[in-house]
């Protein structure tokens, strides 16, 4: 087997949550050396509270999700899930989670942004199941159309500070992708010196939410994803090292 595209390369992949990292085992299958570094911890809110938040989820024309963190706690309803209510998703990994439960995604933003999203939904009102930190991006956009949203927290999202041992491997690496917004929260967290020889690093963004959220912490971003899924992140990488 020849070697990858990405062979002999060291990519650090900062990331929110536990479970299967299919961006990993995409860079090892270019020949890539990939490490996860989770850099915030995911915990649901209580079940009772989102379905008191909800209410009566038949009321919904659209349930939007722009998370696979998000899409998981549609599983309150989905053994019984209202026929006239459509499912909204972005990207393939929270499509993912919702056809785990046995849902079918009546609407999929193509570029993987919640604005996107926001301009395939027809009809209010909406539910939106968001993380505590999650942009306004969706509710934004709906409201300009002058369809109604409400939003409901199902998980919230906390910051894990970068102990030595995971700085020393972020600052050895030939790449950096940052999964989420949190992950750029993370990289400015370390100490000044770490965060000079990490800026030297080529950083990636998965997706325009996390590229402006560098921006406006003033981290400089060498590639963004142009889709949502592994292989976008693998090609974004690939283009920063000029491989």
């Amino acid at each position: 087997m020849s070697p990858g595209r990405l062979a002999g390369a060291a990519v650090v992949i900062l990331r929110v949550g536990d479970g299967r990292d299919a961006v990993r085992d995409e860079f090892e299958h270019q020949g890539a050396t990939a490490t996860t570094l989770r850099v915030a911890s995911v915990s649901d809110r209580a079940d009772d509270d989102l379905r008191r938040e909800a209410g009566a989820v038949d009321r919904f024309a659209w349930v939007a999700v722009t998370s696979a963190n998000a899409a998981r706690r549609l599983e309150l309803w989905s053994s019984q899930w209202p026929g006239g209510t459509r499912v909204a998703a972005v990207g393939p990994a929270t499509l993912a989670s919702v056809e785990s439960l046995g849902l079918v995604a009546a609407a999929v933003s193509l570029d993987g942004t919640a604005a996107d999203l926001a301009g395939r939904i027809d009809a209010g009102p909406v539910l939106f199941l968001a993380a505590a930190n999650a942009r306004a991006d969706l509710p934004r956009g709906l409201a300009s159309r002058g369809i109604e949203v409400t939003t409901v927290v199902a998980y919230d999202v906390a910051l894990i500070a970068l102990d030595a041992g995971a700085v020393a491997i972020l600052l050895e690496s030939d790449a950096l992708v940052a999964m989420a917004p949190s992950a750029i929260d993370a990289l400015d967290s370390m100490d000044e010196s770490a965060r000079g020889a990490a800026r030297a690093i080529p950083l990636v963004a998965f997706g325009p939410s996390t590229q402006r959220h560098a921006a406006e912490l003033d981290w400089p971003i060498a590639s963004v994803a142009a889709r949502r899924g592994p292989q976008a992140v693998v090609d974004a990488v690939g283009t920063a090292l000029g491989r």
